[in-house]
């Protein structure tokens, strides 16, 4: 019930804003606020790994054997959910230090886990816009990945994990080179262990992108990021430790509208612990001090590659159909790990190669979605020191059909 009233609190709080007139030399405030409300069935033919109780789907998970050599994974469900549902507000005023400024909130209801119903942060930040560059501070989608790429999957989460996932608080300026180039920089920080191990390293993240062309029409860029991350404070003798995790990544992306409607767009991505970007991969203690029985040790990230590729068009009117499809692929560490103490969110899949179709079809504020999302996925079963699958499970696949009904104020 409190969920409830601090939505209602908060909406009366701020429609209020409007009323309020601007006096001589001041802004003028405006405020909207929107949202949608999203419900949807979606059924699964295999055990797979996913949040939210099935609503974020990731990836099939690796076969199960019981004693009489069935695989217990092979299991159907239907479910439906709606903690999709979003709310936004954003406050805007001219003028400020030269620039439009705005303020901008976006929740849902997914929650943490399991634990749906509950609201969750997803973007709040503030926005100073001028005629040529732009500063952002606050908390937003992780600079991996231009805004204007995300695919427009009826599935929830942008095609995770072949898609970087991630919205972390940051401190972004854009500045605008002409006409048709952008050039963006962001020092971002991350939350969960990998945030407290980036926090006591005293470093942010800092990422690159450059988006060169028009969003609407043809558009390439190039992206990459470094982070330098602290896992431990002091190692199994209390003796304090400064050994640090350095990951790098890069990106490409390109998109293009042609033939009064059709949108072809990709995306390509290699990096080094891409776990934080909601991507396979993580890192571990190096293998040679852990064989010196160094309690010092150092560390070696695993290297993971990702791309996707979708096509969206308009037929008659109202009728989007579209399809993705992607692939990304486990690449071993650096160096030799040591996996039993490794931090490998998802330690032993290999690869994931995903083909979903869709339809949607849009009538004012109402939407009706279909997808269907074939995912195939290899699990190793045994690793040598790089990570590297030696031996593997059959490969695992999971059929999930999923019926959308969306409602946009």
């Amino acid at each position: 019930m409190k969920r409830y009233l601090s939505v209602f609190i908060l909406a009366a709080m701020t429609a209020s804003l409007p009323a309020a007139g601007a006096g001589k030399g001041e802004s003028r405030v405006k405020f909207r606020f929107g949202g949608r409300l999203d419900a949807q069935v979606f059924t699964d033919s295999y055990a797979s790994k996913t949040k939210n109780s099935g609503i974020f789907y990731y990836f099939p998970l690796a076969p199960d054997y019981n004693s009489y050599g069935e695989d217990i994974n092979r299991e159907n469900s239907l479910r439906f959910g709606v903690a999709s549902t979003r709310l936004n507000a954003t406050v805007s005023a001219d003028d400020i230090l030269g620039a439009t400024a705005k303020a901008y909130i976006e929740t849902d209801f997914m929650g943490t886990g399991d634990n749906l119903g509950v609201l969750r942060l997803r973007h709040a930040y503030i926005a100073l816009d001028w005629k040529r560059g732009q500063l952002l501070i606050g908390q937003t989608n992780n600079l991996a990945v231009a805004d204007e790429l995300f695919p427009n999957t009826v599935s929830f989460g942008c095609a995770t994990p072949l898609n970087p996932l991630s919205r972390i608080p940051q401190i972004r300026y854009t500045q605008r080179l002409g006409e048709i180039v952008r050039l963006t920089g962001a020092l971002q920080m991350y939350a969960g262990t990998e945030g407290e191990a980036q926090a006591y390293g005293m470093i942010p993240e800092v990422a690159l992108l450059l988006a060169i062309g028009d969003p609407k029409g043809s558009m390439i860029g190039f992206g990459g990021a470094v982070k330098s991350i602290r896992p431990r404070n002091l190692t199994e003798d209390r003796t304090r430790t400064f050994k640090r995790m350095t990951a790098f990544n890069a990106s490409v992306f390109g998109l293009h509208t042609f033939g009064g409607g059709h949108k072809l767009s990709a995306f390509a991505i290699w990096g080094q612990d891409l776990s934080t970007l909601s991507l396979i991969g993580g890192y571990g203690p190096k293998l040679r001090d852990i064989a010196s029985a160094d309690p010092d040790y150092g560390y070696t990230a695993t290297q993971t590659v990702s791309m996707w590729a979708d096509f969206e068009t308009k037929t008659m009117k109202g009728w989007q159909p579209g399809i993705l499809a992607g692939w990304t692929k486990n690449l071993g560490t650096g160096q030799e790990v040591d996996l039993a103490q490794a931090s490998i969110p998802d330690l032993g899949i290999d690869w994931y190669f995903r083909l979903s179709p869709r339809l949607w079809y849009h009538y004012k504020q109402l939407s009706f979605g279909l997808e269907y999302m074939y995912s195939l996925a290899s699990w190793g079963r045994e690793f040598d020191t790089r990570y590297r699958p030696t031996e593997r499970y059959a490969h695992s696949q999971n059929h999930r059909v999923t019926l959308l009904a969306r409602f946009k104020f």
